[in-house]
């Protein structure tokens, strides 16, 4: 947790890494959530602690127009997710997911809602190709279903490896 305060109070004043810095924040609620379904993260007071610090942090600052390039970034990733843009996609999409039901629901605004659902239709194509997901976390609850969505669960380490990181850049 500590992480992800410092991180969004680095980016607050707008650093050039302050788009990173966002990123990784919310990303990091990925372990913050594995460490609660896990029995090991904070008590209730200190979570609540947080979650006041967190809605604070994400809207001040240069972070509420960093956290929409995080969308944004997340709705890309998931556009290129037949190759190399799935699995970031989908690591984006859960933090953004943990954001809005475990912590700041309040920042997501019509708008905001209309480019998660834009990201969920770019996933739900994409996995028809997309190279499968090695290793889901255990503690991933089923409404995150984009992690167990791609369809080629029987595709070669050839295959997987070509797609990650030898994609094609037609079509």
């Amino acid at each position: 947790m500590r992480g992800i305060v410092s991180g969004l109070e680095k980016a607050a004043p707008g650093p050039p890494n302050g788009n990173l810095l966002v990123r990784d924040a919310i990303e990091g609620l990925l372990t913050l959530r594995g460490l609660i379904a896990r029995g090991e993260g904070p008590d209730a007071g200190e979570l609540a602690r947080f979650r006041e610090r967190l809605v604070e942090l994400l809207g001040s600052g240069e972070n509420p127009g960093q956290f929409g390039w995080f969308l944004g970034s997340v709705l890309v990733k998931a556009q290129k997710g037949r190759f190399d843009g799935y699995e970031p996609a989908v690591r984006g999409r859960s933090g953004l997911q943990i954001l809005r039901e475990d912590f700041a629901g309040d920042l997501f605004d019509e708008s905001t809602l209309a480019i998660l659902e834009e990201i969920d239709e770019e996933l739900a194509d994409a996995a028809e190709e997309a190279p499968p997901i090695l290793d889901v976390p255990s503690w991933i609850p089923e409404s995150h279903w984009w992690w167990r969505a791609p369809k080629r669960t029987d595709m070669s380490e050839e295959e997987r490896l070509h797609r990650l990181y030898g994609g094609e850049l037609d079509d």
